[in-house]
């Protein structure tokens, strides 16, 4: 019996091609979802209104009014207010702590998308931590963790909205939010007793991003940890140096030669953070924050520019002097600068800041910062005038760890409050779809005065939307094709006879274990066709697989690139890869058994 069709095994390598592409890095994950649609119009597979369908499903609809309601809670002030509630709960005890944040992450994430639970907590919680002396790797995977089980019993993630589409789409039925709640309560609730009592006494304790420093004071613990105290060299302008004249900008120090400028000793007067259109003139002693010293790049950088290293060494301390300091931020969500380098986006000019270095990976860069690409996760110590930090708490392109917070509209958080509830009593128990209630309780948050158009508009992850809006016409590909039948039908053969709760089990794991190295959302696009195509045939109701499948993709714990909710505290908790396996398989194992026990023991009665 033939399994695959010749057009089944072609759009099989393909989506073998892409999944290579995303987990190397080589292609951004929208971008990748766009050219997927292409491909499958270009081939034929699908006509262009199927192949470009997805812009005008439910589920994107649903996942855009979820950005805007979002934005409409954190601008009134709603999830920050609760924080600060559990932080003076808290007091000074770090467990009470761990769970008080773990829990906001969690509630919040009901309401909202993930990753975007996890950004709002994770300011409150670094200073919080910060506060009674506990290290932010202690406190900022349990974050993302409890960002990630919040997201299961509920309707409003976007794993859980493409399974409900795909289960309308092949049976007619929609999943609703009364189905996430009964199924999604269980492994949610064992996840989250696992973390708070678990998995943060098992974490490393490391102070990077966000812990050692305090407003207008540098510790010299941070300095040592991003390489300050090694990397800071006063330079003398010699009289016949190329540089005299020449203003900062037009000096390419940094852009060139890896030399930042961080401030210019004049006549005896340090000026800090100078602006870049500032003149160099002979006699000037420039504090520079450099590369390695000693290498033969930088050695022959001051030989061609006319600059002699003085032999006086240079503490750090320097930098507190002034109105200016030292500020740690981590791109946010909704950035727009992933794959971008400093030098493309005339950072100091723009911003009026320097990047003195980028955490990454655990570990500090500091030479050639101009040339590096952003990634996301990463933590820029950038140093200036405070009045120039404290813009970029609104910038919606930046976290900054440790803020004052923006002015809110507190006056309409009572609005705000009501309209979430509203949309999710309706999501719960009317039949209208989820895309019409949540759409119109974005355009209630507008009315109500809660955030304004513009702010809306900036509001929705424009990445996230084109990327999922791409991906959903492979499940149509996937049916048509043959595919999706073809690879249950393989597993069916080694699933025969078996009951149907290993069944589920067998199917949870896959989808769970493809969530580790694919994003939720491709996992629920190419794994849920399969599953919802074997389900009948093994004997389960289509709606539990479609469950389990969905409740999987929120067990993205072993990876840092599992979830965007991941990578987003890895640079502020100075995590490693190694971290992510290490706390997270036991959650991954519980959360897979769990999941199959809430979704099979209410239709086939699990043995208990």
């Amino acid at each position: 019996m033939e399994v695959f069709s010749l057009t089944a095994v072609w759009l099989t390598l393909i989506l073998l091609l892409m999944a290579g592409l995303l987990m190397s890095g080589a292609l951004r994950p929208d971008l990748a979802a766009l050219i997927l649609a292409l491909g499958l119009s270009f081939s034929g597979l699908l006509s262009p209104q199927e192949a470009f369908s997805g812009f005008s499903r439910s589920a994107v609809i649903a996942l855009i009014a979820l950005f805007i309601l979002t934005a409409g809670l954190n601008r009134t002030g709603v999830s920050r207010a609760l924080g600060e509630r559990l932080s003076r709960w808290a007091g000074d005890s770090p467990m009470r702590l761990v769970a008080g944040m773990t829990l906001l992450s969690a509630s919040l994430s009901v309401t909202m998308n993930s990753v975007t639970a996890a950004a709002v907590v994770m300011p409150m919680a670094v200073q919080a931590a910060r506060r009674i002396g506990l290290a932010p790797s202690r406190i900022l995977i349990p974050i993302a963790y409890g960002a990630l089980l919040g997201g299961m019993p509920t309707l409003f993630t976007t794993a859980n909205l493409l399974l409900s589409g795909l289960m309308r789409d092949h049976y007619g039925r929609s999943l609703t939010m009364l189905d996430f709640i009964r199924a999604g309560l269980l492994p949610a609730a064992l996840g989250l007793l696992w973390v708070i009592g678990v998995t943060w006494r098992t974490l490393p304790e490391r102070s990077p991003a966000g812990q050692l420093m305090h407003l207008h004071r540098l510790n010299r613990e941070l300095a040592e940890l991003y390489g300050l105290k090694d990397g800071l060299v006063e330079l003398l302008v010699e009289p016949d140096s190329p540089l005299c004249g020449v203003s900062l900008v037009e000096s390419q120090l940094a852009s060139r030669h890896g030399i930042t400028v961080i401030g210019i000793r004049r006549r005896g007067q340090l000026l800090l953070s100078p602006p870049s259109s500032e003149g160099l003139q002979a006699g000037d002693v420039l504090l520079v924050a450099a590369g390695p010293e000693g290498t033969a790049p930088f050695e022959q950088a001051l030989r061609d520019l006319g600059l002699r290293p003085l032999p006086r060494p240079v503490s750090p301390e320097v930098l507190e002097e002034g109105e200016a300091g030292l500020m740690e931020v981590l791109l946010s969500p909704h950035t727009t600068l992933i794959g971008r380098t400093l030098r493309d986006l005339r950072f100091r000019e723009r911003y009026g800041l320097q990047v003195l270095a980028i955490w990454r990976e655990g570990r500090p860069i500091r030479a050639r910062l101009a040339d590096e690409r952003l990634r996301f996760g990463d933590a820029l110590l950038v140093y200036g005038p405070w009045e120039r930090i404290r813009l970029l708490q609104g910038d919606p392109e930046f976290i900054v760890l440790q803020s004052n917070g923006e002015p809110l509209r507190t006056s309409r958080r009572i609005p705000a409050i009501a309209i979430m509830a509203g949309v999710i009593l309706a999501s719960a128990l009317t039949s209208r779809s989820v895309a019409e209630v949540t759409m119109a309780g974005a355009v209630l948050m507008i009315l109500a005065g809660c955030l304004t158009m513009e702010e809306a508009y900036r509001a929705i992850e424009w990445p996230t939307v084109f990327m999922v809006a791409g991906l959903l016409p492979l499940s149509i590909a996937m049916t048509r094709t043959g595919a999706a039948e073809g690879l249950g039908t393989v597993l069916l053969h080694g699933l025969a006879g078996a009951p149907p709760w290993v069944s589920v089990l067998v199917f949870t794991g896959i989808a769970a274990a493809l969530t580790q190295v694919l994003s939720a959302s491709v996992t629920a696009v190419v794994w849920g066709p399969i599953a919802l195509r074997a389900a009948a045939t093994l004997g389960v109701p289509p709606a539990e697989m479609g469950l389990a499948v969905a409740l999987a993709t929120s067990a993205a714990f072993l990876t840092p690139m599992a979830h965007p909710a991941n990578a987003l505290v890895m640079g502020a908790g100075g995590y490693r890869p190694r971290d992510f396996l290490r706390a997270g398989w036991p959650l991954w194992l519980l959360s897979v058994g769990a999941i199959t026990a809430s979704t099979v023991r209410w239709e086939l009665g699990l043995p208990r």
